[in-house]
């Protein structure tokens, strides 16, 4: 996973980057409107989501189109989890 990420006001984001799904291949996105950031009701932990829309592939993912959702915590160190779901088409 690389991404680069702007900051675009208090507690909302846009991000670009590709994600590698091993020896399968990887794709690229971009975000669809803005995506969140802010406090998640736990001391330390902030919690947001995000929609990428999939901008190409390479490998076993050549031409994909979809989206992708990016629910996700940030700990007080910058640890990061992560939960993507992701639908995407293929061409035929």
């Amino acid at each position: 996973f690389e991404s680069e990420v702007q900051i675009t006001g208090e507690g909302t984001f846009v991000e670009s980057g590709s994600i590698a799904y091993g020896s399968a291949g990887k794709v690229t996105f971009k975000t669809v409107g803005r995506g969140v950031l802010g406090p998640s009701g736990i001391k330390d932990l902030q919690r947001g989501a995000v929609i990428w829309e999939v901008t190409g592939g390479e490998g076993q993912f050549a031409g994909a189109t979809g989206l992708i959702t990016s629910n996700f915590t940030v700990g007080a160190g910058g640890e990061v989890v992560d939960n993507h779901f992701a639908q995407l088409f293929l061409p035929s």
